[in-house]
């Protein structure tokens, strides 16, 4: 048998058999790995977030957690609203084998301040992954809400914090003063998180402020008629947009925004900056720009690709 007639049998064998499972195995580990926490019942965008990154191939996802939320209009258990959405969501999106570990009810300290952490499922959760990771190959988590977890995680055990590539929704910033706004949601659910997280030396930082991250916004009309090919999915995003802000006729795809900053880099842009005075100095990245109308787009590629599935 000549080379060329090798080449097409081998070839033709690969297509008829599969690629075997030790190179699909490999292929896996190479892939970073990934844990996204969310606050999923405070609004909606966490879900297009979740819908999103659970739909791509660069990240293995290892697990889905739940985060707090709370404040005087919050639900008495915000994080088991949390839970619950994260739970219906898997099944949703055909990932019901995914870990969603439970995070933290409260937030990290005492409400006059502190760095006591709060034990938790997901902050386990957290804790074994770094523990596999290391400074070369890093795990990523991605905190859409407060970083009660991340933070808890750290406090408990902070030889992690090396091995860890942190992203977090947060902060309003000025680019032309250098002036960082704590007063934001995700950042007063839970002070103490993020200032333990600013003043983690060895954590390395990413961070979406909202005032870049407000730009991706979605039209509720133009949605719901895209939801209607999208099966129970898309009813049940429908649904809970209905459910929680009937009367908005767009939304602020906050979270969604972190997400494809990070899977589409090639779509936002970040700079180096330095920590709030009151921190301790380092540096941080913050990301300064979005190019919202792609972010939209590719959003919506993905998740209408599921309806034909």
């Amino acid at each position: 048998m000549n080379i060329a007639l090798k080449s097409i049998v081998f070839a033709t064998l690969l297509i008829v058999v599969g690629v075997p499972g030790s190179m699909r195995a490999t292929a896996q580990e190479s892939k970073p790995k990934l844990i996204l926490d969310a606050d999923t019942a405070n609004e909606i965008d966490d879900m297009y977030a979740i819908v999103r990154m659970l739909n791509q191939d660069q990240y293995e996802v290892l697990a889905l957690s739940s985060a707090q939320w709370i404040h005087y209009l919050a639900e008495s258990d915000s994080v088991g609203a949390s839970q619950k959405i994260n739970e219906e969501l898997v099944e949703l999106l055909n990932r019901s084998a995914l870990p969603t570990p439970l995070g933290a009810r409260e937030p990290m300290g005492k409400p006059w301040g502190g760095q006591q952490p709060k034990d938790s499922p997901a902050a386990q959760f957290i804790i074994k992954a770094a523990r596999d990771a290391s400074p070369q190959r890093k795990l990523v988590v991605v905190c859409l809400g407060a970083s009660t977890n991340l933070a808890s995680a750290i406090a408990m055990e902070p030889s992690i914090a090396k091995n860890i590539d942190a992203y977090i929704l947060g902060f309003q910033y000025d680019r032309s003063t250098g002036v960082w706004n704590k007063s934001e949601f995700n950042i007063r659910r839970d002070l103490n998180a993020a200032d333990y997280l600013l003043n983690c030396n060895d954590l390395k930082l990413h961070i979406m402020p909202t005032s870049v991250a407000k730009q991706l916004t979605f039209s509720r009309d133009a949605t719901f008629e895209k939801h209607r090919k999208l099966g129970q999915l898309g009813a049940y995003l429908t649904a809970k947009w209905k459910a929680r802000f009937a009367n908005s006729g767009t939304w602020v795809m906050w979270d969604l925004a972190l997400v494809q900053a990070l899977l589409l880099p090639e779509l936002a842009t970040s700079e180096q900056v330095t920590t709030p005075p009151e921190n301790v100095e380092r540096k941080v990245w913050m990301y300064r720009t979005i190019n919202a109308p792609a972010m939209r787009d590719n959003y919506w590629k993905i998740a209408m690709a599921l309806g034909s599935d």
